[in-house]
């Protein structure tokens, strides 16, 4: 009974797309503490956190061939900034030119999709940490390569992690989209019940609006989770694994339109249900299928 139900706690976890990124920056954080341990260079290990940091936040959706080739761009963007900074730091107007360029360029780049838009918020944030350790230093530049090159082997090495990790669970941001989806569904299941209650005085405007707020979260996540459905079938046959996940998308999709098609006065609905048990075993029914 107790593996069952840390089992059922684990797939629990598994379902929260944050659980899966926090280990994976927990594995590289620690893979790199080990080694700077284990070779006595605990100086080293700064760089290497900023540059796992700056990585992680560059990180987008995608396939593992998807990441690696945008591993790739994010790791010569990474190189550019941080020896931009050394180079340039100690002439203050031209660095502060520089600056500006690049940080329009970066917003600019992020037009182009999410994909590039997190690349240059990633490449920013190490440009930052860049400055952060210079001035560390009082503004001296000796090995102008040393710690760019630490922070960019920071990088690869979660971003490496990070397309390992896509190889082996190609599936899990399906999965995750379905259980947030899901999770949504079941809370506007919840909040349609409260409909139902059997009192004349009860402020329906304000759970519709509370209603409509919900909806619209139900909505984003239909659309996110079909996008990455999409995504993963492309221009050919959906394998076995993606036709389950379709049909649970269909499946939730069905129970939403169902939910929200009703637009029935309950006021109305109370006075005729009044002396009945109707209303609350309607009420019974909904608020269970959304714990379900």
């Amino acid at each position: 009974m107790a593996s069952k139900s840390l089992r059922h706690t684990f797939r629990r976890l598994w379902a929260l797309d944050k659980f899966s990124y926090s280990v994976r920056v927990f594995i590289a954080l620690t893979g790199s503490m080990a080694l700077c341990w284990y070779q006595n260079e605990m100086a080293l290990l700064i760089p290497l956190f900023l540059g796992i940091i700056a990585s992680a936040l560059a990180e987008t959706d995608d396939s593992w061939q998807g990441r690696l080739n945008a591993l790739a761009v994010t790791l010569v963007c990474f190189s550019i900034a941080a020896l931009a900074v050394e180079l340039l730091f100690p002439y203050p107007w031209l660095f502060v030119c520089s600056l500006a360029l690049a940080s329009f360029c970066l917003t600019m780049l992020g037009a182009l999709g999410e994909r590039y838009g997190a690349i240059a918020y990633g490449t920013l944030i190490l440009s930052v940490y860049t400055m952060i350790g210079v001035d560390q230093r009082g503004g001296e530049v000796l090995d102008f390569w040393h710690e760019p090159m630490l922070l960019v082997a920071g990088a690869a090495w979660y971003g490496l992690l990070s397309v390992v990790w896509q190889m082996l669970f190609s599936n899990q941001p399906v999965q995750q989209a379905l259980a947030r989806l899901f999770r949504e569904l079941g809370q506007y299941l919840k909040l349609k019940s409260t409909l139902f209650e059997p009192i004349r005085t009860l402020n329906v405007e304000a759970r519709r609006l509370e209603l409509a707020q919900q909806n619209g979260k139900v909505v984003a996540a239909l659309n996110v989770t079909k996008e990455i459905i999409l995504h993963r079938v492309g221009s050919g046959r959906p394998g076995s694994k993606v036709s389950r996940y379709l049909k649970l998308y269909f499946i939730a999709q069905d129970i939403h339109e169902r939910a929200s098609s009703s637009h029935y006065p309950y006021n109305s609905l109370t006075d005729a249900f009044f002396h009945s048990d109707v209303l609350f075993r309607c009420q019974r029914l909904l608020r269970q299928q959304g714990v379900a």
